[in-house]
């Protein structure tokens, strides 16, 4: 995907958070830096969750973005709302009740993954709301004895949740991705693309294997690649790609499940735990890459922060790149140049007035 990525919380707030705010702020005729401040609230709140029931919420087979977005989203939609105090807590009590979703769609490969960004936007949306009209939640819902955090983990740390507050925020650690693959296959790409530079460009023909070290979560959710969820959360068929064709912005499709070529290179990736990474996760999302050609050559790299972590983040030129490449086919190049030029200055107009310029 191309999802923005919160390493210590395991989760994507930018999936559920931002439409949400998005949409909240142009009904309610909000401006972009009322916009801004909600997302930066609502990310806060997501981080914090997800660093709090992390690593024991993803091993017990949540999907902690769609646990922790509806918090988010809501925090968001219920300050664009103007809500006081106590409605924020109903909200907030209101989003626990559907805060929630299982990874099980990985072993199938099915759909369920993309509905996990926006159902806790319409979760965390209609909590505000209601909340606004005075709908009422439990204020314990994150401590309490039958609240979030004791449901959703088997060890959490509440004091996460309220540490150094307001001295560092969590949108300051948002990695975004250079290129469309799970961010866990993001540092074995980044380790193949500077064994490139260094040894120059490599045929796939001259390849004999590939192994992949990294942290025991990624292990877990490798899977055969016969489905497009299944391919994208699979680290190996990621590495297929990027070894095939060189990393890239577009989605898999269906023609790369059946590409012979991607095929016959996957089947020679090795994806293995190495223990020290596991422990070392989500601190760090280590990948070692050991590619050995046919000729006995073997070239290994190790990467702990992919291209657009924080501590190797993209340019401004880059993040315009990327923007432009997702854009410009849809809305067309008139509107994405627009959109553009408006950056500077969207904290000061209304969010309306932006929207108009994807509407055309």
């Amino acid at each position: 995907g191309l999802t923005d990525t919160h390493s210590l919380s395991i989760t994507h707030p930018g999936a559920s958070v931002i439409p949400a705010a998005l949409a909240v702020a142009e009904q309610e005729g909000c401006t972009g830096e009322e916009l801004l401040r909600a997302v930066t609230m609502g990310y806060e709140v997501v981080t914090r969750l997800g660093q709090a029931i992390n690593p024991s919420n993803r091993a017990r087979g949540f999907h902690t973005s769609a646990v922790c977005n509806p918090f988010g989203a809501a925090t968001a939609a219920a300050l664009l709302l103007g809500c006081d105090a106590q409605q924020l807590a109903w909200a907030f009590g209101t989003a626990g009740s559907m805060a929630g979703g299982l990874f099980e769609f990985r072993k199938s490969g099915d759909m369920t993954m993309s509905f996990h960004g926006g159902w806790p936007a319409q979760s965390g949306v209609t909590a505000a709301y209601l909340a606004k009209m005075g709908f009422t939640g439990p204020k314990t819902v994150l401590e309490g004895r039958d609240g979030f955090l004791r449901a959703m983990s088997d060890s959490f740390d509440i004091d996460v949740l309220h540490r150094e507050f307001g001295k560092h925020y969590g949108v300051e650690d948002m990695s975004f991705r250079a290129y469309c693959a799970c961010r866990y296959a993001h540092t074995a790409i980044e380790a193949l693309e500077m064994i490139k530079k260094r040894h120059g460009e490599i045929s796939v023909e001259d390849i004999d294997e590939v192994v992949v070290e990294t942290h025991k979560i990624a292990i877990d959710q490798e899977t055969e690649p016969t489905t497009l969820t299944s391919a994208r959360l699979c680290t190996a068929f990621n590495i297929a790609i990027a070894l095939a064709y060189g990393p890239r912005l577009t989605e898999i499709r269906e023609e790369d499940l059946a590409d012979p070529v991607l095929q016959d290179v996957y089947r020679r990736i090795r994806v293995t735990e190495d223990p020290a990474m596991t422990v070392e996760f989500p601190r760090l999302w280590t990948s070692r890459v050991h590619l050995k050609f046919k000729s006995g050559e073997v070239q290994d790299e190790t990467v702990s922060y992919a291209k657009g972590d924080p501590l190797n983040p993209m340019t401004e030129g880059e993040l315009s790149h990327k923007f432009r490449t997702m854009v410009e086919p849809v809305l067309g190049r008139k509107r994405t140049d627009t959109m553009l030029s408006h950056k500077a200055a969207a904290i000061t107009l209304k969010v309306r007035d932006l929207m108009q310029c994807v509407a055309g």
